[in-house]
Formats: structure tokens, sequence, C-alpha cells
């Protein structure tokens, strides 16, 4: 195991709807594992209303998730993206998650009168909390990342086995429009890497005697890539960007997923969303 295994990359979904799929299905989890199993001396506890009173739990597990989640992706954009995600990160998020599940089930609790506020109670929610999480985060985080990790590597040695190759796009100059007129760029079609969607605006990454440029204009990427559907080397491979296939010059891979790399001078690294995986290995097939 590396040494410095908790600054590496780690699998991140930014989706906020799937973050509520998650949270809810947790809180269920929490709601059927109380009701069935009646740990915790519930066995001895009579209510009319017990099994609402369960489900109060999951609910206030879901509801932390979800406020958790969104309150750090407002508040620390950047500690909280996917492009800096990390497994010492993942294990960290998901301990404050649990720290405050623990404290929002007791204060829950109190609210129904099972116990009083005080130091023994709180010890109590948080060591059963965060001690019974704190194995299953631990080991389910790092069999993850190495699943992840492992997959990635390997299609990347894959896809390796294609690349690099000679570009096979004739010499023509593309046009790349903008909303402001005097923004419009005109470039060879072998000298286009790639194209960066940032909100209404588009970074264009080109080379110039071998050394990375780039252009920012005015427009979206969902426009660009209309205007561009005539060339079928122009590809998107990320919700972010657009890439020139022709220009892929090898491929690399970490617990993320896959980077494409383009040896313009720095190099320049564009990341690969899942669903364009198989795609990317049937253009690789064709360049064979």
């Amino acid at each position: 195991m590396r040494r410095n295994i908790l600054f590496q990359p780690y699998p991140f979904n930014p989706s906020k709807k799937r973050a509520v799929f998650n949270a809810l299905t947790f809180g269920l989890f929490i709601f059927l594992f109380l009701a069935l199993f009646q740990p915790f001396g519930l066995t001895n506890y009579r209510s009319e209303t017990k099994i609402l009173e369960l489900a109060g739990y999951g609910l206030v597990t879901s509801s932390l998730l979800v406020f958790n989640t969104f309150i750090f992706s407002l508040a620390f954009p950047s500690w909280f993206s996917e492009k800096n995600w990390t497994v010492g990160k993942n294990i960290l998020f998901t301990l404050w998650v649990l720290f405050m599940i623990g404290l929002g089930n007791l204060m829950y609790s109190n609210a129904l009168h099972y116990v009083h506020l005080g130091f023994n109670a709180f010890v109590f929610y948080q060591g059963v909390t965060v001690l019974v999480g704190l194995i299953p985060i631990t080991i389910s985080t790092l069999f993850v990342y190495n699943k992840n990790l492992s997959k990635s590597i390997r299609t990347a040695n894959e896809l390796n086995k294609n690349y690099p190759s000679e570009s096979n796009n004739a010499d023509e100059s593309i046009e790349l429009p903008s909303r402001n007129k005097s923004e419009k760029v005109e470039l060879s079609l072998n000298d286009l890497l790639a194209l960066k969607a940032i909100e209404n605006y588009v970074e264009i990454y080109f080379s110039e005697e071998s050394q990375l440029q780039k252009r920012v204009i005015r427009n979206t990427l969902k426009e660009i890539e209309a205007h561009l559907k005539s060339q079928p080397s122009i590809q998107k491979c990320h919700r972010s960007y657009l890439v020139n296939t022709q220009q892929i010059q090898s491929v690399t891979g970490n617990a993320q997923g896959l980077k494409l790399l383009l040896y313009p001078d720095p190099i320049l690294e564009i990341p690969v969303s899942r669903s364009f995986v198989d795609k990317l290995k049937k253009l690789a097939k064709h360049k064979s």
C-alpha cells in the first residue's frame, strides 16, 4: 500500500440527485435495522407510535447527510470537488457526517425523552455512531479505491496499445465562433487539442510550435460542439470537454477514472467520463 494513499484521487460523484438518493437509502437502512433488530434495549420499549419514532432516526440520518453534502459543496467548492477529492477527504468527510448523525440522533432521542442530555449520553451516541462506522468506512473506501484504480490502469494499458499514432486529420482551417464577433478564432484542425466549458465561456487549447496555448471566447460548449459536428475527430469526452481524438498520445488512469494525455509543452490532461470509455475503445481500435 502506498505511503501517501490518503492523498490519492478518489471517485467522487458531484450529482446532487445521487447524493439525495444515497441519503434516503442510508436513512431507510437505519430505520429497517432498528425496526428489525431492535438493538440498544429497544425490545423493552413500548409505544403505540414506536415504528414512527424509529422511522424518525432514519429521517434524521437522511436529512443530515443531505444537509452536510449541500452545505459543504456550497461553502467549500474548491475543497469539496471532484478534482480535489482524495481517499483521506472521503474518510474524513464521512466521519464528520457520522459525528453529526450521532449528535442529531442524540437530540432526537432527547426530544422523545429516551435520554437526558449530558456528557455520558453524548459520548455514548458518538461512540456508537463513529466507532461502529470507522472500520467499515475505512475498509469500504480502500476497497473502492483499489477496485477503481485497478480498473482504470487496466483500461489505460489496453488503450495505450494503440497510441500514439499519427494524425489522420486533413490539414484544414477551422473557425470557432464566438458570441462576441471580435473574438472569432481560426486555426488548423491539427493544432486544436481540446475545448473546455467555463460557464458561458469556452477555453480553447491548441498547439503552436509544440507549445500549449490557450484562448478564451464567449460561447457555450454545446454551440461549439454543434458547429464542429462535421469534424468526426472532435468528440465530447466529458461534460465540460471536447477533445480532438487525433491528438491523443496516451491514456493514464487513477481511481477517479481515465485521463487523455496530449503532448504539447506542458502536457495537457483531459478527464474522461465513464460514458465515453467505450467510444474511446472503438476509436483506439480504429486508429490501430
